[in-house]
């Protein structure tokens, strides 16, 4: 299992979004190399 530090919040949100019956956009956005793919990928599978 992958653990991310101090992205509980993020993780919630994509969960969130990815679960709904309705329509969801997320706005991912930061530096780069900071994993923003990273936590998509392997929390939205």
């Amino acid at each position: 299992m992958i653990h991310f530090t101090g992205r509980d919040k993020e993780k919630a949100v994509l969960v969130d979004a990815y679960g709904s019956y309705e329509s969801e956009m997320v706005a991912l956005f930061g530096r780069r190399r900071v994993g923003k793919t990273f936590l998509v990928r392997t929390n939205v599978n």
